[in-house]
């Protein structure tokens, strides 16, 4: 439980009476020194001014605090505990969101790296695919030729290849 949460809780339970730092110190915080009890309040002051009932602090510094009705509401809603449990949480999530960030930027750089290779493979393929389409139509136009009145093209190698009908020439 939160030290600010104890202060109040005391206050609540002594509705009477007004303490001042020595005293909460001395019945409540024996761990914690008288100034950083006195800091303690300050904490619940500046957080809501209503919160406790506040007397001006006198010339030797002593600042005497007492119960007020809205003690027991901010308590009952979870008081300064959950208040830093919602900041942890929030700055957990502030913190997850980064990291999430930063492997979003790394995960693009990747990308960014990926698509410059793969874009000087696609540049060389595309130049190798048109030379290899130029001498392809170079070749067609050098060995097909087409003759206007028949719609079939010929080849203009001729295939020298023996008939059935023609005689084999013998060595003599």
């Amino acid at each position: 439980m939160d030290n600010k949460d104890e202060i109040l809780i005391f206050l609540s339970k002594n509705r009477n009476k007004p303490f001042n730092q020595r005293e909460l110190q001395k019945h409540l915080l024996t761990e914690l020194n008288v100034d950083q009890v006195k800091e303690l309040l300050y904490q619940i002051i500046s957080f809501n001014q209503n919160l406790m009932k506040v007397s001006k602090e006198s010339s030797i510094g002593v600042l005497p605090v007492q119960y007020s009705g809205i003690i027991d509401d901010f308590i009952s809603n979870g008081g300064f505990t959950r208040i830093e449990s919602d900041l942890n949480s929030k700055r957990n999530k502030e913190l997850e969101r980064e990291s999430k960030q930063d492997q979003i930027l790394d995960l693009d750089l990747k990308l960014k790296l990926f698509e410059s290779k793969i874009g000087k493979r696609i540049k060389v393929s595309g130049f190798i695919i048109l030379v290899l389409s130029f001498l392809i139509t170079v070749l067609t136009i050098e060995f097909w030729s087409t003759d206007d009145s028949n719609p079939k093209q010929e080849s203009q190698v001729i295939d020298k290849q023996l008939s059935k009908g023609q005689p084999k020439l013998k060595d003599s």
